[in-house]
């Protein structure tokens, strides 16, 4: 098996732009002494996880990182359109803002109200996604990385929601695990979160990496394979 391991996340795994700590992937994969490949890409969903696990195979790797659920868990209008942002290419880009306008009309009209409030990414949907990555490499070791919270707090119940249905997806897959530093994170949020109330600051990726660590850690991969 290759001494290689992949993240496939969304900002909290990519790192904000011009962020110059290493993120909690880098930790996790300095500690286990592997190189990393990040997936991390900002403002993606699980269904970009799938495009990511096509394109970079997880079974490919020895062990593999999946966190998403802050934007799968974003509520918007029922109905409203959604544009990949991988892969990329120049009529997405367009689409996209063309969705942001979409979406900003449909505040001003209050079409979250009128039509009704779904998630971006509805949680069955969400969890059969996570569930058909780990199910295709069944060698491979993963970790399922809870969402962190958010300073915004209306977020944070679907948050939560998704982070409990992530715990239980793991129960059904041996090579899958859960690190979850929610709590921790909440508890020392000033310390864990950046101002925008979103993105990890550097002791908020300490935090999850050592939630990850100790997740692995737990589970040796001779449990998981007998």
């Amino acid at each position: 098996m290759t001494t290689r391991c992949i993240a496939y996340g969304d900002c909290n795994t990519e790192g904000l732009k011009g962020y110059q700590e290493p993120v909690w992937p880098e930790l996790v994969a300095l500690y286990l002494g592997q190189s990393l490949v990040n997936c991390g890409h900002t403002m993606s969903t699980t269904r970009e996880l799938l495009r990511y696990a096509q394109a970079f195979p997880p079974g490919d790797y020895q062990v593999g990182f999946i966190q998403y659920g802050l934007v799968d868990s974003w509520q918007v209008f029922r109905g409203a359109p959604y544009v990949l942002y991988y892969p990329d290419n120049p009529f997405r880009k367009i689409a996209r803002k063309l969705v942001k306008k979409i979406k900003k009309l449909g505040r001003r009209l209050h079409l979250l109200q009128r039509l009704g409030a779904v998630e971006q990414v509805p949680l069955p949907e969400y969890l059969a996604n996570v569930s058909q990555v780990v199910g295709s490499a069944p060698q491979t070791r993963f970790v399922l990385v809870a969402t962190p919270p958010n300073l915004d707090e209306p977020r944070n119940p679907r948050i939560r929601a998704y982070n409990q249905a992530l715990r239980d997806l793991a129960k059904q897959h041996r090579n899958a695990v859960v690190a979850d530093a929610y709590d921790q994170l909440w508890a020392s949020r000033s310390e864990c979160l950046m101002a925008d109330g979103t993105h990890l600051s550097a002791e908020g990726h300490r935090v999850v990496a050592k939630a990850v660590i100790a997740a692995l850690e737990k589970t040796p991969p001779e449990t998981r394979q007998q």
